[in-house]
């Protein structure tokens, strides 16, 4: 066993490789009075190699003493000693989530944020169910990132209070964000609010279009298909493959053996337009599993391309 007081004062040596080893020998022997000198000489380090060591040392360390002696640091004024500090408690798991669940309703919004981004990375159901604190913070950027977050968690313990924000909200990005999370997490009432919020495709600003898409997406009906071939004649060259999968979306939540007739009669112009190759491949992909008369003319067509990418397609 390492004397904690001699590897203590080695983290003050002037020798680079002594502070270095000081830490790793802390971090080995789990040495806990260590932790706080550590950090101490985590703020004031000039070398980045020691930076790193220290890091990596108290990485591999446990327990509450951690937890306690890194949130501190979440306030450091060095960039670097902060993002230390998300990784470091990350790594501790559940473990800090009672800690940070207190620093959820800190004064400073940005330890507020560092809270939100550890408990993602924690990704437990309880980190998620925290997470949620965040929909009720003061700080309209912390909102988004607690919508944000628990999409990215797939968490639907909360979808009712982000139908609430979607539908009440006059953030355009706080919607966007609500948009891309309830296409992952969303229900019948998040249906029916974007159905009341979009009647129609004047309702939708530039901004939301793209996260429009994505909910269609994932819980689109044939409802949405008017207001996807009018997105498709303004925004269609810009917007493919967010259409495309729109499209297809839909089309796999119901089963059938003939495409709407608005798609069929429109997908071959879409076809003819400036949409990348790519894409045209994925629309004639799609469009041969329909047996829709005006369809195998299309295909036809195309398999008599110079482009092997749409021949191969069409065949």
């Amino acid at each position: 066993m390492s004397n904690i007081e001699d590897l203590i004062k080695d983290l003050q040596s002037e020798d680079e490789k002594t502070r270095a080893f000081a830490a790793e020998d802390i971090a080995y022997d789990n040495l806990t009075e260590g932790i706080g000198p550590m950090l101490e000489r985590l703020e004031v380090e000039e070398s980045h190699y020691v930076r790193e060591v220290i890091v990596n040392s108290l990485k591999s360390m446990k327990g509450p003493e951690l937890v306690a002696a890194v949130i501190p640091h979440l306030k450091s004024d060095d960039a670097y000693v902060r993002n230390a500090g998300i990784d470091i408690l990350a790594l501790q798991g559940e473990e800090a989530l009672a800690a940070l669940k207190k620093i959820l309703h800190d004064s400073d919004k940005d330890v507020r944020k560092f809270a939100l981004d550890i408990m993602l990375q924690i990704g437990s159901p309880e980190s998620g169910d925290l997470i949620a604190e965040g929909l009720k913070d003061n700080d309209i950027n912390n909102v988004i990132t607690a919508v944000e977050y628990l999409g990215r968690l797939e968490n639907r313990n909360h979808t009712a209070e982000i139908n609430s924000l979607f539908i009440r909200s006059e953030n355009i990005l706080l919607r966007c964000t609500c948009l891309e999370t309830l296409a992952l997490v969303g229900d019948d009432t998040s249906i029916e609010y974007v159905n009341k919020r979009y009647p129609n495709y004047q309702a939708i600003s530039f901004l939301e279009q793209y996260s429009f898409l994505k909910f269609v997406a994932r819980k689109g009906s044939d409802l949405h298909i008017p207001l996807i071939i009018s997105l498709m004649q303004e925004k269609g060259q810009v917007m493919h493959k967010e259409i495309i999968n729109a499209i297809e979306g839909i089309l796999k939540r119901n089963a059938r053996d003939y495409l709407p007739d608005e798609l069929s009669s429109i997908l071959p112009d879409y076809l003819e337009s400036d949409i990348k190759d790519i894409n045209k491949y994925e629309l004639l992909l799609l469009m041969g599993r329909f047996k829709n008369s005006d369809i195998f003319p299309v295909l036809i067509k195309y398999a008599r391309s110079d482009n092997h990418l749409l021949c191969l397609a069409a065949v």
